[in-house]
């Protein structure tokens, strides 16, 4: 069956599920424990099946303190707010801070760490619905949400990934998925520095401080050679200029449109804004996605000799920085503090938040 359900702990209540393409050329395991994703299959260039994803094979790890959100839905609000606070209405509310004066991926019990209600809707194409209500109050957000994630797997090595969600009250929240893709599967190569990236249709990236936190600029990838992957400099390793970029590290969030509404489910679905190959494997990535930015991080902060690879993954090791990259498609950061981007992340009663995202698994050798 394209889709099949395995218990990892009966007393957590936490499942893992499979979906399985008919063509069987894509594969994704999901845990209801944080939505995450713990594995993506898909076949290399010569046959072998790669697991492209950073993740456990056991429930348990994903309760390490360092995990860094591996494969992992964040919410209420994915990425910083300035100041831990935000206002709704009038009224100010505090967020517990994360590191230094912001708050970050909804905070110390965000949705990454919840238990999320799993139902299969479809076995061809292989679909499962995973929903959370949070509570009113919850990580100091206002008003209770319910807010589902839908992962689909399709004939054409498609993981769509898509998010709704409705509040009794005013509030403000901001979704992703938090996976670290390593297309040479870590076994072959542990760090991701010499995949190839191609990004087409971006307006620049997002101006930030030393908190990593916008002030509203947007940056002319003509203006910064090192953060440009389009036209002339398609194609180009993450690693051949990640020296020069702040930090050392991209970690940068892409602008892809300006259209800040609440449900850009209602948007055309902006196809191959980011393509990624893996020279040693052949496997890419493409991406599309409605939303207006993608956080491109090449984990630089991943901790060394803390994690290794799976059992997909040879049980490999040097899992450390650089082991993967995460596009973080989302609302722009901070955005409920910043008037031009505040009403694409402000959910009133009777709207719906929507987003969706979609990764295409192929091979270019």
């Amino acid at each position: 069956m394209p889709v099949t359900k395995l218990n990892l702990s009966t007393r957590d209540g936490v499942d893992q599920y499979t979906l399985i393409n008919e063509r069987k050329t894509l594969a994704i395991m999901v845990l209801n424990y944080g939505a995450t994703i713990s594995h993506i299959l898909t076949p290399d260039k010569g046959g072998h099946i790669r697991d492209v994803v950073l993740g456990f094979d056991d429930y348990e790890s994903y309760l390490h303190p360092e995990n860094p959100y591996f494969g992992a839905v964040v919410g209420r609000y994915a990425n910083r707010i300035a100041g831990a606070k935000i206002t709704v209405n009038g009224k100010v509310y505090n967020l517990p801070p994360s590191f230094g004066n912001f708050s970050i991926h909804g905070g110390v019990k965000g949705f990454d760490k919840k238990l999320w209600d799993a139902e299969i809707v479809s076995q061809s194409p292989a679909t499962i619905r995973l929903t959370y209500v949070s509570a009113d109050g919850e990580e100091g957000y206002p008003g209770k949400l319910t807010t589902q994630v839908t992962y689909t797997v399709s004939d054409d090595n498609e993981l769509a990934i898509e998010f709704n969600a409705t509040t009794d009250q005013e509030t403000v929240l901001n979704l992703t998925n938090h996976s670290y893709f390593n297309l040479a599967g870590v076994e072959l190569n542990p760090q991701i520095l010499n995949h190839e990236v191609t990004m087409n249709g971006v307006k620049g990236y997002l101006d930030v401080n030393n908190e990593s936190l916008p002030n509203g600029k947007i940056i002319s990838l003509k203006d910064s050679p090192e953060m440009d992957f389009t036209g002339p400099n398609a194609g180009k390793t993450i690693g051949s200029r990640v020296k020069d970029v702040q930090e050392g590290c991209y970690n940068h969030a892409y602008l892809i449109h300006e259209n800040y509404v609440t449900d850009t489910t209602t948007l055309p679905l902006q196809k191959d804004v980011a393509i990624v190959r893996s020279p040693d494997t052949g496997i890419t990535m493409k991406m599309a996605t409605t939303e207006p930015s993608f956080q491109f991080y090449a984990a630089k902060y991943i901790p060394s000799g803390v994690f290794t690879g799976k059992k997909s993954q040879n049980n490999a090791a040097g899992i450390g920085a650089f082991s993967g990259f995460c596009f973080e498609t989302s609302r722009n950061p901070d955005a409920p503090n910043q008037e031009n981007w505040r009403s694409s992340v402000l959910l009133n009663i009777g709207e719906k938040y929507g987003g969706k995202t979609v990764f295409t698994f192929g091979i270019k050798v």
